[in-house]
């Protein structure tokens, strides 16, 4: 289970995220409103991702990001600045500093999801996150393999993606808005026309197998889990 660090001083915020990663399932989170005691909780908590507000009280969240950098046990901590300066000046130098991404607030739940999510599968390419093996259906992130019942699928890039996504988290409900965000950054955007026509794309690659993809009314799809058939 992931482990999120959030350093933060508004419990509204802290709240709102803590609902967040709770619906998405499969993630812990810890939160410190001192800023004082980042260095130190990343240190003992060994997180997987943190999230860092960068304006705290009596403090900058860039020379927390800093201290977190020049730290051995903390350095390869991917980090994600939550910030209220949108000017992209502002964006460059975090990035610049070490950061892996920003969300600017006020953030929306799906936009906060998306971007752990695709932090976490860039910085954890050997994890979990990166293979299914599910009904039948077995899919490897990292050489893009895709089979079905021991039968090859051949799926175009964002075929796969689509079908990983929703794999990868059975029985839950992704909207459209959720997985046209986790895809557009591969090649050409995702709008909602083109996603429906990848989701009949693939039903129709996976053939027997194609009702493992349910269509969510008014909301999106998802994969179902293997005894919800039973």
């Amino acid at each position: 289970m992931p482990k999120i660090l959030m350093v933060e001083d508004e419990a509204c915020i802290i709240e709102a995220v803590e609902k967040t990663l709770a619906s998405a399932g499969g993630f812990c989170l810890v939160a410190v409103k001192d800023p004082d005691r980042a260095v130190s909780a990343a240190i003992s908590e060994k997180p997987d991702l943190i999230l860092l507000d960068i304006r705290l009280p009596g403090s900058d969240g860039r020379h927390i990001l800093k201290a977190l950098k020049e730290n051995a046990a903390t350095r390869v901590v991917p980090v994600i600045f939550l910030t209220g300066m949108s000017g992209e000046g502002d964006k460059v130098i975090g990035l610049n500093m070490g950061a892996d991404d920003y969300v600017v607030k006020p953030f929306g739940a799906m936009e906060l999801m998306a971007r752990i999510h695709a932090v976490l599968r860039r910085v954890r390419p050997h994890s979990s996150l990166d293979s299914v093996d599910i009904g039948g259906l077995k899919l490897d992130a990292g050489s893009r393999g895709a089979s079905f019942k021991g039968k090859p699928l051949r799926l175009q890039p964002k075929e796969f993606e689509i079908l990983f996504l929703l794999a990868s988290e059975p029985g839950r409900a992704h909207t459209r808005g959720w997985l046209i965000d986790n895809t557009s950054s591969y090649g050409m955007p995702v709008n909602t026309r083109s996603l429906d026509t990848h989701i009949k794309n693939i039903r129709r690659k996976l053939g027997t197998g194609a009702c493992l993809i349910e269509t969510v009314p008014k909301v999106g799809y998802r994969f179902v889990s293997p005894h919800e058939r039973l």
